[in-house]
């Protein structure tokens, strides 16, 4: 085989390794770039969970009488720092039994939000008092 005919070869093939690590290194980048951002997402997520846990045991730590009609510093606001990028909004609500109350907390943040709900008992409504 003639030697320049040897060289286009060796040429080809170094252009094709290096089209192969050039993909794989975009690949793997990508792949870490994704780690990087599951990581962030479930750092936010555990301390949602902790913060709707901690909001729902303060509403059902409260007067039974006030889960009728949760007061605003209850239903809804936003964490001090260094958690002010976190927001709540709370509901408690009569289920249709009127044995129970409904209550949810949502915290929010700019990546999601993150759900939470409970029943509690019901206080007597008034003419249902024994």
């Amino acid at each position: 085989m003639p030697i320049r005919s040897r060289r286009g070869i060796v040429l080809l093939e170094a252009i094709a390794a290096l089209l192969v690590i050039g993909l794989t290194s975009a690949a793997a980048l990508e792949l870490f770039g994704a780690h990087l951002r599951a990581v962030r997402r479930a750092t936010a997520l555990v301390t949602a969970v902790a913060l709707a846990q901690d909001r729902l045991t303060a509403i059902r730590l409260s007067d039974a009488e006030r889960l009728t009609r949760l007061p605003d510093s209850l239903a809804y606001g936003r964490y001090a720092p260094p958690l002010d990028a976190y927001r709540w909004l709370a509901t408690a609500e009569r289920a249709r039994d009127e044995a129970l109350i409904q209550i949810a907390v949502t915290v929010t943040w700019d990546g999601g939000s993150y759900a939470l709900a409970t029943y509690e008992s019901a206080p007597p409504t008034p003419e249902r008092a024994p």
